[in-house]
């Protein structure tokens, strides 16, 4: 379900259900990379994986594990070689959620079963990412409420390096909950700079990270109008959040991938928001900062607009 906001544009392509990840990329073709590098949100009916969804539907992670994915090791093996010598992996990051092994094993079966298919789905949705590799696939079994308006930054707000800077994100994410998981969209950064000019500095960096972050630490976003989308149970969106302002409403159990792949793979390689952000800065009329790092550095001290709902929700009402 979407409730679209007449002050944004209509950024969304809402698939029509297909029974294969080859079917979607029958059916939509260059479509696909064409709206999401133009900053759109992609809308799957339906995730065509096999796993077990009526166990892994049930799990609560601990508040801790809210972000853990393949970086931490979910699908490393429970038995590794040491020459001649088989071991159990004792350290293994899915070990301290359970207390049988088997179901630990059980669960790390379904988690590679589940990112296999996702990976290979999405090579076959964006057959022209020749380039492209996995950043992270996390699974996200702890609740989220209303985080506010943001748009996506890494490495606390650092300048980008080169070949970060020449790096296309793709991004999925796959509602394993049995409720609808809800967000809103609002404004793309090209428009997000333009809108919010008057809360902005005059000066910003041609870094898109750094950018970012100022955006949010300045709660620039959060006046802002957006869409409503609620996506159901084996359903998934496929949005850029580092070009895309939104916020995650409700939801209890997602899968999230992060992949990349080099520009000049993308359908449109002139699109690449690296590549274009002092085009956007000039034309909001913005000076150009000619130190991201320093303008990273005098925003430091301030919180994100995430860490600022945390915070506030931990703090006890007033009698």
């Amino acid at each position: 379900m979407i409730e679209r906001h007449p002050g944004v544009p209509d950024h969304f392509l809402v698939l029509e259900r297909r029974a294969s990840f080859a079917d979607y990329a029958r059916a939509y073709g260059d479509a696909l990379a064409e709206r999401y590098e133009n900053h759109g949100v992609i809308v799957l009916p339906h995730v065509p994986v096999q796993f077990d969804h009526a166990y892994v539907r049930a799990l609560v992670f601990p508040p801790q594990w809210k972000k853990i994915g393949t970086r931490n090791g979910i699908e490393r093996p429970f038995v590794v070689r040491d020459g001649e010598q088989f071991a159990f992996a004792e350290d293994h990051p899915l070990l301290p959620l359970f207390g049988s092994v088997k179901a630990a094993l059980y669960l790390q079966q379904q988690i590679v079963a589940f990112n296999t298919q996702l990976r290979e789905g999405l090579r076959l949705l964006f057959p022209q990412y020749l380039s492209l590799a996995e950043g992270n696939i996390t699974w996200r079994f702890t609740e989220t409420v209303e985080e506010g308006l943001h748009l996506d930054v890494f490495k606390g707000g650092a300048p980008l390096s080169a070949r970060e800077r020449s790096t296309h994100r793709l991004k999925i994410f796959v509602n394993i909950d049995a409720a609808p998981r809800r967000w809103r969209t609002s404004l793309d950064l090209p428009a997000v700079l333009k809108a919010c000019r008057a809360r902005l500095p005059r000066e910003l960096p041609d870094d898109v990270n750094v950018v970012n972050d100022i955006i949010d630490k300045l709660g620039a976003l959060q006046q802002l109008p957006a869409h409503s989308i609620a996506y159901p149970a084996l359903s998934a969106v496929i949005a850029n959040g580092e070009t895309l302002a939104h916020e995650v409403v409700y939801g209890r159990r997602v899968i999230g991938g992060e992949f990349g792949c080099h520009k000049a793979d993308m359908l449109m390689p002139g699109a690449l928001s690296h590549d274009c952000l002092r085009g956007w800065l000039e034309e909001a009329g913005y000076a150009v900062a000619p130190d991201a790092a320093a303008q990273a550095a005098k925003y430091a001290h301030l919180k994100g607009s995430y860490a600022r709902v945390l915070e506030a929700r931990a703090k006890p009402a007033r009698s």
